[in-house]
């Protein structure tokens, strides 16, 4: 079974297909691909067409195909895909010189508006939040102005079934305030994750409005529909969310074991401080609880995974589903 995908590097089902297929076959005809593919002639030979043009194939003779070896075609096509996230956050500066040019005309830019004040950011963040139909993303760093972080407007919208993505900066996690947030967060359902650093802050709802607050201790904001800057911050956060370590969170038969000693939510709260590069006192100091608590707990779950160190713990707390 086919374990990992190249959609990733822009390719399509098919023409993954179709490459895998010329790997295994050299030098094979587009009547004996299209048999194997199980798909129409015409459709193997558009796509053997488009392999070409990514550099993935080449033509043996007329009707006949060769794949080229991935050790030098996939690299130039994974070097491209970089390069386009590279230049995805090159662009990010266009989301600040737009913002201060925003709060320079106060807020004349079509699509966009600027909100100044704790109270009519509060107010802002709650009507989005609540007017949400599917999905709130958000990157959260400090200063935390307003309780944008959880609550606001957003219960009702998870009980009817919006989705709530939140990525906090590692810092945050020295506020208690915060760490009371996350786990409420976690107990909504909310799926949280730790970054080390983060380049803004944002909120996105249902991939058509952004929020982007400036990071001082001025409470103002930028919202937007521009589509260029929507497409910029769903892009940065779809950067930054797989590679944020998973908090505990999602009450779910797949991540919750009921136990006498698997994870419950303080448990997978604190394998999650774990994997974020936290200290056992660091992460004490945010559970409020003693050095030694953390440690016995550490050592419970090392005992309840089967595991000999806490490098396997974490590779084990991932593969069981204890973090999300």
């Amino acid at each position: 079974m086919i374990g990992h995908s190249l959609v990733a590097l822009g390719l399509s089902e098919m023409e993954e297909a179709t490459y895998r297929a010329l790997l295994a076959v050299p030098d094979c005809g587009v009547t004996s691909l299209a048999r194997t593919l199980g798909a129409p002639e015409w459709t193997v030979r558009e796509t053997l067409n488009s392999l070409i043009t990514h550099g993935l194939a080449k033509h043996v003779t007329d009707n006949v195909f060769a794949a080229v070896a991935p050790d030098s075609a996939l690299i130039d096509l994974l070097s491209d895909r970089l390069e386009e996230l590279r230049s995805g956050y090159v662009a990010f500066s266009e989301l600040e010189q737009v913002y201060r040019d925003a709060q320079t005309r106060n807020g004349a830019m079509p699509g966009c508006e600027t909100v100044r004040g704790a109270e009519a950011l509060r107010s802002r963040i709650h009507q989005l939040q609540g007017q949400a139909k599917q999905q709130v993303c958000k990157l959260l760093r400090p200063p935390l102005l307003t309780d944008d972080s959880t609550h606001a407007g957003c219960d009702d919208a998870v009980k009817r079934g919006v989705e709530f993505q939140l990525v906090y900066e590692r810092s945050m996690l020295e506020n208690p305030v915060i760490m009371r947030q996350i786990r409420q967060a976690a107990d909504l359902g909310k799926r949280v994750r730790f970054a080390a650093t983060l380049p803004v802050k944002i909120m996105i709802v249902d991939q058509r409005v952004v929020l982007i607050s400036e990071s001082s201790h001025q409470p103002v904001a930028l919202i937007t529909e521009h589509p260029s800057l929507v497409q910029l911050s769903i892009g940065l956060f779809d950067q930054v969310w797989p590679t944020a370590v998973p908090a505990s969170g999602g009450h779910t038969p797949e991540t919750i074991v009921d136990y006498d000693g698997l994870p419950d939510t303080d448990d997978r709260l604190l394998l999650s401080l774990l994997l974020a590069g936290l200290t056992d006192q660091a992460i004490a100091v945010r559970l409020g609880v003693g050095l030694r608590t953390v440690q016995r707990r550490v050592r419970d779950l090392m005992d309840a995974a089967g595991v000999d160190t806490r490098i396997q713990l974490g590779w084990q707390a991932s593969r069981k589903g204890w973090v999300t």
